[in-house]
């Protein structure tokens, strides 16, 4: 029994010593745990998807609209007025002229009043070989105070170049060239339809991409309101810390400023849409189009000559070519020697009160001819006239080069993205699935909230990328539409040129 009270005896020793410590220094005691879960964690009501105001749009509708009140299209065709009058011109080259000249004049001179009265009419006519003819009627009468005189008479001159200015081809060069410039008007206004309605097509497009992209991130913060509601659940019945469902909230808020990001961008893209479209920028709309994907033939072989058959700049190219072979043919023809058979003629009468009438008869005609010895500015036309041709040339080389590039490369981005769209859809679908299988393992406790955010992630970055890749997709197709110059026969716009 001794052997037992020593022991005990020390430790009652202890532990007053224990006491006495604890009674000196203050132990923290720990916060016990609530009955119910913070006021982050309540269950929270879900948001609710966005309803976009305004008229809905769809894509033919805005290349209408774009058709009818863009401003650079109405801009063109201010232009092809004054074009088509300058071909008017050119055309109206050996077209008659007709004109009247005339003059009523009164004067005194040393006390003696006189009145004097001309009237000329007249016409001139250029022909095709370089032929001029001109017919003009001089009528005068002199009125005074001692009497009258009048006189009238026709007179007809006709000019025909034997060597400079000389044949149907120089002389109608002028013609073919704005024949040819009218045909490059015409493209040029084809492309600049074509290229406001791809602009109309990408902005269309963009907008229709904000509303996406917008859907998008209010299912992210759907998403992420049920996980937190299930964080909830799972603290309310001592599954989960608190704290665990922290990093859940900042993900969801996350989302949400996602959500008011993707709202500005689709405001900016409407703005952008509305001015290409040139209607009230408050106008309000939204983008709709169903994002229907085709594929179609990306066969070089056929893709490349339908491009140089249709490509505005190629085309015009070809005629600017034209344009300048028929300036060297100018050229050459201002390095020949100027000769000229010439013919002119005068018939008519005088008459004055108090003599007898006088008849005019005057005829004359013969040679005239200009020899240049050493002026080298008509060698400078025909150089510069040869030197703009070849480089013209090249130029359509350099076209073709550039048509072909663009060609290839929007024929293979075709290609990939149609690859890029189909892995992107089962990468979404997977990802979908995903969550699904490790929602139920959280309800069941086998995994953590840590797990689900991160395939929320996954998910996110899916849904992103199939949208991109739908976006893109139908944005090749329109681009490629563009570089082959098919855009008008693919919305069947007829331009009235």
């Amino acid at each position: 029994m001794k052997s037992l009270q020593l022991p005990f005896t020390a430790f009652l020793c202890v532990l007053a010593m224990a006491y006495s410590a604890a009674a000196e220094t203050k132990i923290p005691i720990p916060t016990p745990r609530p009955d119910r879960p913070p006021q982050a964690m309540n269950r929270q009501q879900l948001t609710q998807r966005t309803k976009l105001e305004g008229a809905q749009m769809t894509l033919a509708d805005a290349v209408f609209l774009g058709l009818r009140n863009n401003r650079n299209i109405k801009s063109a065709y201010i232009d092809r007025v004054a074009q088509k009058f300058d071909l008017r011109v050119a055309e109206d080259r050996f077209s008659p002229q007709f004109s009247i000249s005339g003059e009523i004049a009164r004067q005194r001179i040393a006390e003696i009043n006189s009145t004097t009265i001309d009237v000329s009419p007249g016409v001139s006519l250029q022909t095709k070989t370089g032929a001029i003819f001109d017919f003009g009627w001089s009528n005068s009468a002199s009125i005074e105070d001692g009497g009258r005189t009048l006189a009238s008479a026709a007179e007809v001159s006709i000019e025909q170049p034997l060597l400079r200015g000389a044949g149907v081809e120089v002389n109608m060069a002028p013609v073919a060239q704005a024949r040819l410039g009218e045909k490059i008007n015409r493209l040029r206004l084809k492309a600049t339809v074509s290229e406001t309605i791809g602009s109309v097509i990408f902005a269309h497009r963009e907008l229709l991409l904000a509303q996406e992209e917008l859907k998008l991130a209010e299912d992210a913060v759907s998403r992420g309101e049920e996980l937190l509601n299930i964080n909830a659940a799972l603290i309310a019945s001592g599954r989960m810390a608190a704290m665990d469902s922290v990093q859940t909230e900042a993900d969801v808020e996350n989302q949400r400023l996602r959500v008011l990001q993707a709202k500005q961008q689709i405001e900016a893209a409407r703005l952008a849409l509305l001015n290409l479209l040139g209607l009230d920028l408050a106008t309000k709309i939204a983008a709709k189009e169903v994002l229907s994907l085709k594929r179609i033939d990306t066969n070089i072989d056929r893709l490349i000559p339908l491009a140089l058959s249709q490509r505005q700049d190629y085309q015009g190219q070809l005629h600017v070519i034209e344009q300048n072979r028929l300036g060297i043919t100018v050229a050459k023809d201002e390095q020949l020697w100027d000769i000229s058979l010439f013919a002119r003629g005068r018939f008519g009468g005088e008459f004055a009160s108090g003599t007898s009438s006088q008849k005019i008869s005057d005829i004359s005609g013969g040679l005239r001819f200009t020899f240049p010895i050493n002026d080298l500015s008509r060698q400078q036309q025909l150089v510069q006239a040869d030197t703009t041709y070849r480089g013209s040339e090249l130029q359509l080389e350099e076209i073709r080069a550039g048509v072909e590039t663009q060609i290839r490369g929007s024929a293979a981005d075709v290609r990939l993205l149609l690859q890029q769209l189909a892995i992107a859809e089962k990468s979404r679908d997977l990802a979908a699935r995903a969550i699904e299988i490790e929602k139920v393992k959280l309800n069941a406790g086998r995994s953590t909230t840590f797990q689900v955010r991160s395939l929320e992630d996954n998910l996110r970055n899916a849904e992103n990328q199939l949208l991109a890749a739908r976006i893109g997709y139908l944005n090749a197709l329109t681009r490629l539409d563009l570089q082959l110059g098919t855009t008008l026969d693919t919305w069947r716009v007829v331009l009235k040129n």
